[in-house]
């Protein structure tokens, strides 16, 4: 190859005008905005990260992975679900027993960051934010989207929105409404009324609910129509929208491929140990999904154990479970050995007893119920007396109640902690997974310290609450025998006996919603939906209620978000 010499000056005075004339052709042939509009590509930015249909699908199933680690996976004692439960009629907390939680002062503080923040307004927004670019995003012109996978996608966001809303107004009230993108810090937030947020919570749920995929269109994951018309019913009820609320409700009751589930079946009908029922079946493992044959399944989270991602399932068994294995029993000469020597998969996995049932869960609301007919307290769904099963123990093999079997308390951890009645639908009973085994299996079923969670999938929606749901729109509709069909439906699954309509008002209602729905649904965003967390809490559970006010029928704005809003007033709720 030849290089010829050429003088450095010259081509240098080429090159500039060379340039000049290039910068004008750019300046007067092409948009200002466009030119100066820089899209990086050699990292990620959300001018490249929402493009394509698999870029979208990727941001929506984050919603999924969200929803279910902030709200449906107990990993401490200040995530939602144990709050959902604690401070309500439901539980006691005990996991730092020794003085008495106080819900009305020290512990529900706009200070309280730990709580009033990140338990239930931190991931919300979160979501909702997320949400907000998505929608966007797929209006912008980076994306790809066709005009049916932008309005799937659209409506699958929009359902996320509608569901954070609906419990931010549960919980909190007036609360910001946030429906676009945020690109640079804001300050002025101001709080709109708890109607508004739940007008906004249904127009997201009705597009939802009229754009999603029908129930058996979609795999076992993802949110369908018939999950849109379940919450959007409650949102109409929170409206005042009778009529609204049990036509929604009606689209998921009527539907031709959802009905209660009536016989038993699944993964333990022919167990050689287990016994049960219908009721005792819907929490076994592998039973939670459509495909297993549960048409009573809504919406159903995934988890997965030993799968990345998977999130190996909630750690509800460790939060209600009693701690069995380090219940201690009486020898004849004053030892004393544990109940059994380790977890076991027989006694209900490696429960910690962090929160232990109320007497108005484990007893009362029973004996108002049919306490020896009503299927949800039977000897399979609630047990209160357990087998010794320690060859150490002199009384190995007896019942410790029925037998008389002498417990021996030596601190308030004895029956606060270790022995109480254990609600089955919280534990995998006799299906942990076998990597959790303990290598001592002198009595077999032994487990590991990791055995702590409820290895299976969860309900976020279920059909027996859309019925509790439509009822209660009925009885605000004044029309008590269609409610008391509805709630009756529910109770002769449950072999109960049946309501009487004169008999049936709201408060009946919050009992059958524990009695089916205990462990299962936030029991505080419907005590605060309905304004009754104070007074039902104080009734019930006066270890916690006693200490309520009552302006703690709804949670404080956190003072960090107050705090930070310069420029606006974000207020802050009544009494904090």
């Amino acid at each position: 190859m030849i290089f010829w010499p050429l003088n450095y000056k010259y081509m240098k005075t080429i090159k500039n005008k060379f340039l000049i004339l290039i910068a004008c052709f750019l300046i007067l042939g092409c948009n200002e905005d466009s030119f100066l509009e820089e899209i990086p590509k050699d990292f990620l930015s959300p001018e490249i990260a929402y493009v394509t249909v698999n870029d979208f699908d990727a941001a929506v199933l984050n919603l999924y992975a969200q929803v279910r680690n902030e709200f449906y996976t107990s990993d401490n004692q200040n995530s939602f679900p144990a709050i959902s439960w604690d401070g309500t009629d439901m539980v006691y907390a005990h996991k730092n027993f020794g003085t008495r939680p106080d819900w009305g002062g020290s512990l529900l503080l706009p200070t309280n960051t730990s709580l009033v923040y990140e338990a239930m307004w931190r991931p919300a927004y979160r979501i909702i934010y997320d949400v907000n670019v998505i929608i966007g995003r797929s209006e912008g012109p980076q994306s790809q989207l066709t005009a049916e996978q932008k309005k799937r996608v659209q409506a699958e966001a929009a359902f996320f929105r509608g569901f954070m809303y609906k419990m931010l107004a549960n919980l909190y009230g007036d609360v910001p409404i946030v429906l676009e993108e945020v690109t640079s810090p804001r300050r002025d937030f101001v709080r709109s009324s708890r109607e508004e947020v739940y007008r906004q919570s249904a127009a997201d749920l009705l597009l939802a609910a009229q754009e999603l995929p029908d129930v058996d269109d979609v795999d076992n994951s993802r949110i369908n129509k018939l999950a849109a018309y379940h919450l959007l019913s409650e949102v109409y009820i929170s409206l005042g929208k009778w009529q609204e609320a049990v036509n929604a409700a009606s689209q998921v009751i009527d539907h031709p491929q959802t009905a209660l589930m009536t016989e038993r079946f699944g993964s333990m009908v022919d167990h050689p140990t287990f016994g049960g029922d219908v009721y005792w079946d819907l929490f076994r493992q592998g039973n939670q999904n459509r495909m297993s044959g549960n048409t009573e399944a809504i919406w159903v989270l995934q988890y997965e154990f030993n799968v990345p991602g998977g999130n190996d399932g909630f750690q509800l068994e460790r939060t209600v479970i009693p701690r069995l294995w380090q219940a201690k029993i009486a020898n004849n000469d004053g030892s004393v050995h544990p109940l059994i020597p380790y977890p076991n998969t027989n006694y209900y996995g490696r429960g910690s007893g962090f929160m232990s049932p109320t007497r108005y869960l484990y007893d009362n609301i029973w004996r108002k119920s049919g306490y020896d007919q009503d299927m949800r307290n039977s000897e399979y769904n609630i047990v209160r007396d357990f087998i010794v099963n320690n060859p150490s123990s002199d009384h190995n093999g007896k019942w410790v109640f029925k037998d008389n079997v002498p417990i021996a308390l030596s601190s308030v951890n004895d029956t606060t902690r270790n022995f109480f009645p254990v609600f089955a639908k919280a534990s995998v009973v006799g299906q942990h997974p076998t990597e959790l085994y303990h290598n001592d299996q002198t009595v077999p079923g032994s487990l590991t310290n990791s055995a702590q969670r409820t290895f299976r999938d969860r309900y976020a929606i279920r059909l027996a609450e859309t019925y509790l749901l439509r009822a209660e729109a009925y009885l605000g509709m004044g029309d008590k025998e269609n409610a008391a069909a509805d709630v009756n439906t529910v109770r002769n699954r449950a072999q109960a006996p049946v309501i009487n309509p004169a008999d049936l008002d709201i408060d009946y209602l919050l009992d059958e919603r524990l009695r089916e729905l205990h462990y299962e649904s936030f029991r505080l965003l419907t005590l605060t939906r309905l304004g009754k967390l104070v007074e039902w809490t104080k009734a019930k559970n006066p270890w916690v209620g006693e200490l309520y006010q009552a302006h703690n029928n709804l949670w404080p704005i956190p003072f960090n978000e107050i705090e930070k809003n310069i420029e606006a007033d974000l207020g802050q709720n009544p009494g904090y």
